[in-house]
């Protein structure tokens, strides 16, 4: 009778599963290790850094409006106007305003906030007048005034200061210091936060 030898295991196939063993279970390991954190952060898709969670995010867009330079200012503001009979109509007013610069920081971008390793980027939104409405109406005062003057002709000379105001206030100077104060302020707010190394840029 004949009699069957058993078959050899060839050394290549042990060694090829035994590879393919090896590489399943550190596969595994690395599943398990970060299925736990995998909601914990969130990566951007360039992978250039990890954006702080929606909670602080949410936290310092609460912060809202935040004012850093205030610049007073008066402007007389006059105007003339003839008549086809009688005499010439004029009028001369002082406006008081103060203009607010600062930065909204409702408009903070989702990937505005990222951590760089040990460093936290902070990109801020664009320096801005806080309020439109900046004249104070209730210190306006004549300073000469001869005929009558209408509603509108009034309106006209408030938009005439407005004007006036925001070319002597809202100058590069203004908001270069704006800037400066801004970044000061908000690295020093993340530095109360726990944040060791903070680079704040527009």
């Amino acid at each position: 009778m004949q009699e069957t030898q058993p078959t050899k295991e060839h050394p290549l196939l042990r060694l090829f599963l035994s590879a393919a063993t090896l590489i399943a279970l550190v596969v595994m390991v690395v599943v398990l290790a970060t299925k736990g954190t995998r909601n914990s952060i969130s990566l951007g898709p360039d992978n250039e850094g990890i954006s702080i969670d929606s909670t602080q995010l949410k936290s310092v867009r609460d912060i809202g409006q935040w004012e850093f330079l205030t610049v007073s200012d008066e402007e007389l503001v006059d105007s003339t106007a003839g008549r086809l009979l009688g005499s010439d109509r004029q009028i001369t007013r002082i406006y008081y305003g103060t203009l607010r610069l600062g930065i909204d920081m409702t408009k903070l971008g989702d990937k505005a906030i990222r951590l760089h390793e040990d460093t936290l980027d902070v990109k801020l939104p664009p320096v801005q007048l806080l309020d439109q409405e900046f004249i104070d109406e209730t210190r306006t005062r004549s300073f000469y005034e001869k005929g009558s003057w209408s509603h509108s002709d009034r309106k006209a000379l408030y938009e005439k200061a407005k004007r006036q105001m925001e070319s002597r206030c809202l100058t590069e100077d203004n908001f270069n210091i704006t800037q400066a104060r801004a970044v000061e302020e908000v690295a020093r707010l993340f530095e109360s936060m726990g944040y060791a190394y903070v680079d704040v840029h527009f």
